[in-house]
């Protein structure tokens, strides 16, 4: 693991992105665990179309972080 030699441009903004990845990385897996236990094809579609969001708001906050660091 390597440490930055200088700190984030915006820490307070940097805790909320990681929090925000670790916190849509636990939904998306719970809803591939509904996903998978499902049965119903529009109950199915509700749960990868809600992962996805999820994953698109993933990227969104690891560009941010890239751009802070």
């Amino acid at each position: 693991m390597s440490g930055r030699l200088l700190p984030s441009e915006d820490p307070i903004a940097e805790s909320v992105l990681e929090w925000t990845i670790m916190r849509d990385s636990r939904d998306i897996r719970q809803l591939m665990v509904w996903l998978e236990e499902s049965e119903g094809r529009k109950e199915r579609a509700v749960f990868m179309s809600r992962a996805l969001d999820l994953m698109d708001e993933i990227q969104y906050a690891l560009s941010r972080l890239d751009e802070l660091r």
